[in-house]
């Protein structure tokens, strides 16, 4: 499985195209602009579930959760949709990114759907390991990254890069920090990057003194209508009694989100 991974999309399906071989070390936004690029520039509908486990394996929660994007299209477009398990609706985040520009944000809540303000980003989603901020992939646009150093995650070696947090990175109108329910917003994002092909394989959140907020990590990859793509995905936050699995069953294509 770990030689599987040399030609995995990692999260959402980017095209696995061998990168060309470069005489010098490229820089950490070479890197990320990268693995941003390798983003599917089709519209597609992803569909899975979200089971958030003890230590011991017992099945704490699972939700179903929807996503559609089209990166492709400017301004590229995402919409996470978290389903509980009889279907209904729980909680909707529609991601904009003009090119150029700070993300937008709308955020939707109930069955049917309301619209209600923006809630904490770095918070977990419906008692999970995951936020919005790691589903939206956001630290791959954040600027100022430098590469650390190298390492191996599952077989491969990888540079290691380190990305701070920009000011905006909570945008206005979220809820703020330390509110009930708040997560801990992240100081830096310690990125590993395949050296070969980039891909991101791993990731960890990082506080201000260094420690590790949250972890996330590829699991397994399958072919999916020719296009390989992350089959499971874990995440945990530190100090945490459980850890949550992000599954995807399928992958189609659709009409814009």
């Amino acid at each position: 499985m770990n030689r599987l991974l040399a030609i995995a999309i990692l999260l959402w399906g980017a095209a696995c195209v061998r990168a060309p071989a470069q005489t010098s070390p490229p820089s950490a936004q070479e890197l990320l602009e990268a693995v941003i690029a390798r983003l599917p520039a089709e519209p597609l509908r992803m569909t899975g579930e979200l089971t958030v486990r003890r230590r011991k394996g017992i099945v704490e929660r699972q939700l179903g959760f929807t996503l559609a994007v089209h990166w492709g299209r400017d301004p590229a477009m995402a919409v996470y949709t978290i389903r509980d398990a009889f279907g209904n609706t729980l909680e909707q985040l529609t991601l904009t990114r003009p090119r150029g520009q700070a993300p937008g944000f709308q955020y939707s809540a109930g069955n049917p759907l309301q619209t209600r303000p923006l809630p904490d980003l770095f918070a977990p989603i419906q008692q999970s390991d995951i936020s919005w901020m790691d589903l939206g992939l956001s630290f791959l646009w954040w600027p100022g990254g430098r590469i650390t150093g190298s390492d191996e995650t599952l077989g491969r070696p990888c540079y290691v890069v380190v990305v701070p947090a920009p000011p905006a990175a909570v945008p206005p109108g979220a809820a703020a920090r330390g509110s009930a329910g708040a997560g801990a917003a992240y100081h830096a994002v310690r990125l590993w990057i395949d050296r070969e092909m980039p891909m991101l394989l791993r990731a960890e959140g990082l506080a201000a003194d260094g420690r590790v907020i949250r972890r996330l990590w590829v699991k397994s990859v399958k072919k999916i209508n020719d296009r390989w793509m992350v089959k499971d995905l874990e995440v945990q936050q530190t100090p945490s009694p459980h850890r949550t699995k992000l599954t995807i069953h399928d992958v189609e294509a659709s009409g814009a989100p």
